[in-house]
């Protein structure tokens, strides 16, 4: 199951919601607008079971990505580090304000590509 994929995998990639329970999202013009945020928090300080060992993982050279609605968090040596923001997210009230810890911040984030908070059709090709 679950561990047995996550250990033989290269590349670990977690996607999901940043919060949970009531979380209502919008898209549109390029951006993510929160309409509603969850109740209950997913980055949290303390787990009750741990089935993913990070900190294994890192060891072994895998990159590890944490990948939701509003944000990317990879996980390096020195702890998450968030990579990329979706436009029209507010870091500090949208992720920060709703994180039990805090995470590496780089001095530049990436923005997230808008065409995923679109409602036009997409193009399946990579950019040249």
């Amino acid at each position: 199951g679950f561990i047995n994929i996550t250990q033989a995998a290269k590349k670990v990639v977690f996607c999901g919601e940043f919060t949970a329970v009531g979380l209502e999202t919008e898209i549109g013009e390029g951006r993510l607008v929160i309409r509603q945020e969850g109740k209950a928090a997913k980055f949290i300080e303390k787990v009750q079971q741990i089935t993913f060992s990070g900190k294994q993982a890192r060891e072994s050279g895998r990159p590890i990505l944490y990948v939701t609605e509003r944000c990317v968090f990879e996980l390096i040596e020195e702890g998450l580090l968030l990579r990329e923001v979706a436009p029209g997210i507010d870091i500090e009230r949208d992720i920060l304000g709703r994180m039990e810890f805090r995470p590496i911040l780089p001095d530049e984030i990436k923005t997230m590509d808008s065409q995923i908070y679109s409602e036009a059709p997409r193009r399946l090709t990579a950019p040249i």
